[in-house]
């Protein structure tokens, strides 16, 4: 009545269990969850202290969150064609819509197509 069931088999069926688990809960978690551990985006105009972010409400964005500022260099090498260098750090001041913010830069430099990121917040 009872079949034995492989010890690679039951592995296997835990397994499948928990990744299932985990895609249907990640889907139902919603998008700010996702938004409060990564918030990336570009800088889409700069001045010399502030700059407009393509980061807005939509994707998590809230005054007073402070990014990282990237520049993409590209390098020589076949391997890794580009890299990206820290070159400085911007804190948003005005949400300007769920697109879009507005950012002081608090330290370094922030030019035009930089990256900012926000993680672990």
């Amino acid at each position: 009545m009872y079949r034995k069931i492989s010890l690679k088999s039951a592995v296997s069926l835990i397994l499948a269990t928990f990744v299932i688990f985990l895609t249907f809960s990640c889907a139902t978690m919603g998008q700010k969850v996702y938004h409060g551990f990564l918030i990336k985006g570009s800088i889409i105009e700069a001045s010399d202290s502030e700059v407009y972010l393509c980061i807005g409400s939509k994707d998590g964005a809230s005054v007073g969150q402070e990014l990282d500022v990237y520049k993409i260099i590209k390098t020589k090498s076949k391997v890794t064609p580009f890299k990206r260098v820290h070159t400085g750090k911007v804190k948003i001041t005005e949400i300007v819509d769920e697109h879009f913010a507005k950012a002081t830069v608090i330290s370094g430099k922030a030019e035009k197509n930089d990256i900012v990121e926000l993680t672990g917040s």
